[in-house]
C-alpha cells in the first residue's frame, strides 16, 4: 500500500508587513533581551552612539511603543532579524496562552510548551496536566512559516502546597501561578535570590515524583503505556489544534494556510533497502551462512553467530536467604525451559547455544537486604575461581526494584556489578518480584528469559549475530552521554566498532568536561584501526551536535598522523518529543512509517525510521513497539566530502544497520549501538568506586 505521511507541522502565513518593534538599551519592565549575535546592521544604525561592540544584549518591548525610544521595521530576509521574528512569535504564543489563564513555561531546548488542565484523570492528591510545546520554523519543509505542535506528555500538580509538606528534601520542581520553578535552586544570582524570597509557598504546589509520592503516602499507578504512541500522540495533537489553534482568535497571529497538519513533500521522502538490514546467524550443519532480518524469529531457529571463546560457563547466584527456594525455580527454567503449550524458549542451552552448569559451591546468600555488601564480600574472600579454564556468571537477586526511592537501594547492584567485575566475572541482575510473577506465568516468563539468555551470551563474550552485508572498510566511533539528575553531570563514553563486521570494540568514559581526554581516545581509535587495515572513512556518531572545540583536536591528530580520509559527524538524537515527527495515514490506523524510511527536513538533516515494520509485512506484533524515528544531522571539516551525492544515504544506511546490533533485548531499536552502549556505559561505568578493569573495557558487560 503507498504511504501518505503526515506530520506535526502546521503551515502559517508570512505577514503582509513585517512588525515594527521597539528597542532600547536599557532594561525595562515588560522588555526582553535581543542577544548580541542577532545585532544586524539595521539595529546598530539606530544606537549609532552606542558600542555595541561591548554589549551582549540590547532590549525590546517589540511592538508595545517606548516614548522616545528608536525602532526598526524588521527585514525578514535578514537572518538576524529573521531570529528576532521568532522570539516575536514566540513572545505572542506566550502572551496568548497567559492571558488564558494556563501555564506557559519553557522546554528543555527553550521552545514555548503549555499544560492544559485534563478533565478526567485528576484525584485528591493531584491535578493533572497534558503538555504541548511549539517550535517555529521557517521554510523548513515547505516555503512557508512552520509552527511544529509536540506532545510532550503529562505532569501531576499536587494539591498539597509546599508550606503544608514537611518532606521538602524531595521537592524538585513546583508550579507558581503561571510558571515553574525548581524548589532546591541554588541562589546563586540577584535575580534568583529577588524571586526566592518573594514566593509565597501556600501558593507554590510541587510537581509529582516519584520520592515525594512515597513520603507523602500518595498511591502510585502504574504509568500509562500505550502500545502504539503514535495513535495517542497523533490523536493528542489532533484534537488540541482543533480545539485550540483552529479558531479565529488564534488565526489573528497564526493565520494558518490551511487547518490541518501538512503531508510530507514527495521529494523529501526515501527508503533504506531493508535487506541492508540483513544479519548474519550461525551456519548450518553444511557450513551454509543463515542469515535473517529479523531476530526475535532468527533466535528461535537459528543458531548465535558466535559462541563465547570459553565453553565451560559457570552460573551462580547471590540472594537474600528468604529468596533461595524461588532460585532453584528460576535456574530451572532459565536452564531447562518453560512450561507452556506455545514455546519459543526451550532452555538456555537450545537457545542461545551455550552449555551452562550451576556452580554450588559459589553460591552466596545474604541476611541484610539494605546493606548486603559486607556479607558478600566475607564469602567472596573465602572463595576460589578457576578463571583459566571457567567462565563464570553471577546473578543477582535485586530484592529492590530500579525505581525503589532509596538512592542506597539502588546503588546496591553497582556495587556488585562493580566487585565481581573486578574479580573478572560477568553479573545480570534480576528484580525478586518480577522474577515471582513470572515463574507463576510460564507463557510470559520465557520472552525475559530469552532476553537475559541473549544478554548473558554477549556479556561472555559471544556474538549473537553480525551484519550480513560488509561490504565498507570504515571506523565508526560512537560517543554516547548520560545525565546523573542526582549529581546534575553528564558523564559521556565511546564505544568503537568496525563497520566490516558492526561487531563492538572497546569503550572508554570520562566526565563531559574531558574533552580532550575523549579526542585522544577518538585519535587512538583511528591509529589502531588504520595501522592494520586501509579506512574509506571516519565516521563518529555523536549524541549532540559537535562543537568546533570538540572536533578541532581530532582533526588535528588525523593530521599529525598523516591520514588523508574523509571525516564524517552525525549528530543522532532521539524525537521523544518537542520535535519534528511524520506519520503514515494508510497503515490500518497503526501510523508508524515502513522501517528505513528517511525524510530530509532541512539540508543534511533528516529523519530515520527504526522498527520492526518492513514493506510487504502482513501483520505486526503490538510486542514489537511502535518507536519514533530519530534526528539525524550529517556534517563534515573537509570540503569536498559530500561531492559523492550517494554519501549521505551510506551514512543512513550505516545508523540504519547498526540499529539492529542491540543484545540486551529482541526487541528493535530506534537508536545505533555506536549511541545506546556509551549511553550504558557512561550511566554505570562512573558510579564504580575504582574505575573499570582495563581488561573489562572491550567486554559487554554494561547489558
Amino acid at each position: 500500500m503507498q504511504e501518505h505521511l503526515k506530520t506535526n507541522i502546521l503551515n502559517f502565513k508570512w505577514p503582509n508587513s513585517a512588525p515594527t518593534i521597539y528597542l532600547t538599551l536599557e532594561d525595562m519592565e515588560g522588555s526582553h533581551p535581543i542577544h548580541k549575535s542577532k545585532f544586524s546592521r539595521q539595529i546598530k544604525e539606530v544606537f549609532p552612539d552606542a558600542d555595541l561592540s561591548n554589549t551582549d544584549q540590547i532590549f525590546t518591548t517589540f511592538t508595545t511603543e517606548i516614548p522616545n525610544a528608536p525602532s526598526i521595521k524588521l527585514n525578514l530576509v535578514d537572518g538576524r532579524e529573521l531570529r528576532i521574528y521568532k522570539q516575536f512569535l514566540k513572545h505572542q504564543l506566550r502572551s496568548y496562552f497567559k492571558l488564558k489563564d494556563y501555564i506557559v513555561v519553557k522546554n528543555f531546548v527553550g521552545d514555548v510548551q503549555v499544560w492544559m488542565p485534563s478533565l478526567k484523570g485528576n484525584t485528591e492528591h493531584y491535578n493533572l496536566y497534558y503538555k504541548f510545546s511549539f517550535k517555529i520554523l521557517f521554510a523548513t519543509l515547505t516555503d512557508l512559516p512552520e509552527l511544529v505542535v509536540s506532545y510532550d506528555g503529562t505532569s501531576k500538580v499536587l494539591t498539597k502546597s509546599v508550606k503544608e509538606i514537611e518532606e521538602t528534601e524531595y521537592i524538585k520542581r513546583c508550579v507558581y501561578g503561571q510558571k515553574t520553578f525548581n524548589y532546591q535552586m541554588d541562589l546563586d544570582t540577584e535575580e534568583k535570590e529577588e524571586f526566592y524570597n518573594t514566593i509565597q509557598f501556600e501558593q507554590a504546589y510541587p510537581i509529582f515524583n516519584l520520592p515525594l509520592a512515597r513520603a507523602l503516602n500518595i498511591p502510585i499507578e502504574e504509568p500509562d503505556r500505550p502500545k502504539n504512541r503514535y495513535q495517542k500522540y497523533v490523536t493528542l495533537i489532533t484534537n488540541f489544534a482543533e480545539k485550540y489553534l483552529f479558531t479565529e482568535e488564534f488565526k489573528v497571529l497564526f493565520p494558518f494556510k490551511q487547518d490541518a497538519f501538512i503531508d510530507v513533500p514527495g521529494n523529501r521522502i526515501n527508503h533504506i533497502n531493508p535487506n541492508l538490514g540483513l544479519l548474519e546467524f550461525g551456519k548450518d550443519q553444511y557450513g551454509n551462512k543463515k542469515t535473517h532480518l529479523v531476530p526475535k524469529k532468527a533466535m528461535n531457529i537459528l543458531d548465535p553467530y558466535r559462541r563465547p571463546n570459553n565453553q565451560n560457563i559457570k552460573i551462580f547466584f547471590i540472594c537474600h536467604t528468604s529468596h533461595k527456594d524461588s532460585v532453584l525455580a528460576f535456574y530451572q527454567n532459565l536452564k531447562e525451559g518453560v512450561n507452556t503449550e506455545k514455546n519459543y524458549y526451550k532452555g538456555l542451552e537450545a537457545y542461545v547455544n551455550i552449555k551452562a552448569t550451576a556452580s554450588k559451591e559459589h553460591f552466596i546468600e545474604f541476611t541484610n537486604e539494605n546493606d548486603p555488601i559486607p556479607e558478600i564480600v566475607e564469602q567472596l574472600e573465602t572463595l576460589t575461581f578457576d578463571h583459566d579454564n571457567i567462565k563464570y556468571a553471577a546473578f543477582y537477586i535485586s530484592p529492590f526494584d530500579k525505581f525503589t526511592p532509596h538512592p542506597d537501594d539502588r546503588e546496591i547492584y553497582i556495587r556488585i556489578k562493580e566487585l565481581f567485575l573486578n574479580e573478572g566475572i560477568v553479573t545480570q541482575v534480576v528484580d525478586y518480584e518480577k522474577m515471582i510473577v513470572n515463574i507463576q506465568d510460564q507463557y510470559n516468563f520465557q520472552f525475559s528469559l530469552q532476553n537475559m539468555a541473549l544478554a548473558i551470551h554477549a556479556k561472555l563474550g559471544g556474538a549473537p549475530w553480525k551484519l550480513a552485508v560488509t561490504d565498507k572498510k570504515e571506523l565508526v566511533i560512537g560517543v554516547g552521554a548520560f545525565t546523573n539528575q542526582g549529581e546534575n553531570r553528564r558523564y559521556i563514553a565511546s564505544a568503537f566498532s568496525f563497520q566490516n563486521n558492526g561487531l563492538f570494540r572497546k569503550f572508554e568514559y570520562f566526565d563531559q568536561s574531558e574533552t580532550d581526554l575523549l579526542a585522544g581516545s577518538i585519535c587512538k581509535a583511528i591509529r589502531d584501526f588504520t595501522s592494520v587495515a586501509e579506512a574509506d572513512k571516519v565516521v563518529i556518531h555523536f549524541y549532540k551536535e559537535m562543537s568546533y572545540e570538540e572536533l578541532k583536536p581530532i582533526i588535528r591528530g588525523m593530521h599529525t598522523l598523516g591520514l588523508k580520509i574523509p571525516l564524517y559527524i552525525l549528530n543522532i538524537n532521539k524525537t521523544e518529543a518537542e520535535d519534528i515527527i511524520a506519520y503514515d495515514l494508510n497503515w490500518n490506523k497503526k501510523l508508524m512509517p515502513v522501517s528505513g524510511t528517511y525524510i530530509r527536513i532541512s539540508e543534511n538533516q533528516f529523519l530515520l525510521f527504526n522498527n520492526a515494520r518492513y514493506p510487504n509485512s502482513q501483520r505486526y506484533a503490538d510486542t514489537d513497539g511502535y518507536p519514533f524515528p530519530i534526528k539525524i544531522k550529517v556534517s563534515s571539516p573537509d570540503e569536498d566530502a559530500f561531492e559523492d551525492a550517494d554519501v549521505v544515504l551510506e551514512l543512513l544506511t550505516q545508523v540504519y544497520q547498526f540499529s539492529r546490533l542491540y543484545w540486551k533485548s529482541l526487541r528493535q531499536q530506534n537508536v545505533p549501538i555506536t549511541i545506546k552502549y556509551p549511553e550504558m556505559v557512561a550511566q554505570i561505568a562512573p558510579r564504580f568506586n575504582n574505575g573499570v578493569p582495563d581488561d573489562a573495557k572491550d567486554a559487554l558487560w554494561f547489558l
